[in-house]
């Protein structure tokens, strides 16, 4: 998740793990501490957010650096700059077409996969996880990530999340609760987001949640992938995380959160629970013969054993379309700032 996992200290001593302590291509900022440039682009660079998911690492000694690109377009040189300072580089949650069409403008995309290349650690949670796979089971379509939506609802200082069902701290999340009732549901629908590509695989996160349109993430996101069946999908629970360094992995999770991940007392077997009574975990799913297939991600392993790279990459213009018309990138067509 986004802001829930980014402000547990649990995931920002993960992230730190992650430095390489002896690459030479390690930038360290003026009080020692690593650099960390912050991309909230997909919450339209708004301050709490930003804090929400800076903070801890902050109290372990990093430098937050911000690069706010949502609406204001720094100089190429700017930007340059600033992402090859940077030791970590965290995408904050959000909405994910609009963050990655933004950077692809402002040709962001070389200088990202020149940081991954160099070392740099890239992080973060819900759109700070799609946007490193080929593409993501994502919200972009859910108006309340909207960059009207968002702002108005910081400019009035309240959670336009306030009153729904779920737990306080998932509230603080960037995606929308589920709904209290049948009546409070909301009328959009998850949509496929195109991500850079560094990873092969199709992005799932929040995988055992219930957002505010009343649809099981993991139920669409088996839809999904019976209408991109050359994608292999990596669903992670909200409160997990896939940590990746070199060619292995390790799923990381925060302890007394609730989660997906059962075991069959009949059967010893793992089995995904809809009603989040389990324990976060991870799960690889794929479309096999028109049947979606899914096991429970091993604790560690090779990265090669769980994500492969598509046999094919189904469009759906269309749909990005309609979600690029109902929240437009204002700084594309205008030179007005808000």
């Amino acid at each position: 998740s986004g802001s829930g996992c980014l402000s547990d200290a649990t995931f920002a001593k993960e992230i730190l793990q992650l430095l390489p302590p002896s690459s030479p291509s390690r930038r360290r900022s003026e009080d020692g501490g690593p650099n960390v440039l912050y991309l909230g682009t997909a919450t339209y660079d708004l301050p709490a957010p930003r804090a929400r998911q800076t903070d801890r690492l902050k109290e372990l000694g990093c430098t937050i650096n911000s690069l706010d690109v949502s609406i204001r377009s720094p100089s190429q040189s700017d930007i340059r700059t600033a992402i090859e300072s940077a030791d970590i580089i965290l995408v904050g949650g959000g909405n994910t077409l609009y963050a990655v069409d933004r950077w692809t403008r402002l040709g962001m995309i070389p200088l990202l996969r020149e940081a991954s290349e160099r070392g740099a650690v890239l992080a973060g949670g819900s759109a700070g996880a799609i946007w490193v796979f080929d593409g993501g089971h994502s919200d972009s379509a859910d108006p309340d990530t909207f960059r009207r939506a968002m702002l108005d609802a910081a400019a009035a200082g309240i959670n336009a999340k306030k009153g729904m069902s779920q737990c306080e701290e998932e509230h603080e999340d960037e995606s929308s609760a589920a709904p209290a009732s049948g009546k409070e549901t909301k009328d959009w629908k998850y949509v496929r987001v195109p991500g850079l590509g560094f990873l092969p695989g199709l992005c799932c996160p929040h995988g055992d949640m219930v957002q505010s349109n009343g649809v099981p993430r993991s139920d669409d996101f088996d839809e999904m992938l019976l209408r991109h069946d050359g994608e292999r999908g990596i669903c992670i629970d909200h409160w997990a995380a896939l940590l990746i360094k070199g060619g292995e992995y390790r799923i990381v999770c925060c302890e007394n959160r609730p989660g997906s991940v059962v075991i069959d007392r009949g059967t010893s077997e793992t089995k995904f629970c809809p009603d989040r009574t389990g324990k976060p975990g991870v799960w690889i799913k794929e479309c096999v013969n028109g049947v979606i297939e899914q096991s429970l991600c091993p604790p560690e392993g090779k990265v090669s054993d769980i994500l492969r790279f598509p046999t094919k990459i189904v469009d759906n213009l269309d749909e990005l379309e309609k979600c690029r018309r109902a929240n437009p990138d204002v700084a594309h067509n205008t030179l007005q700032e808000f």
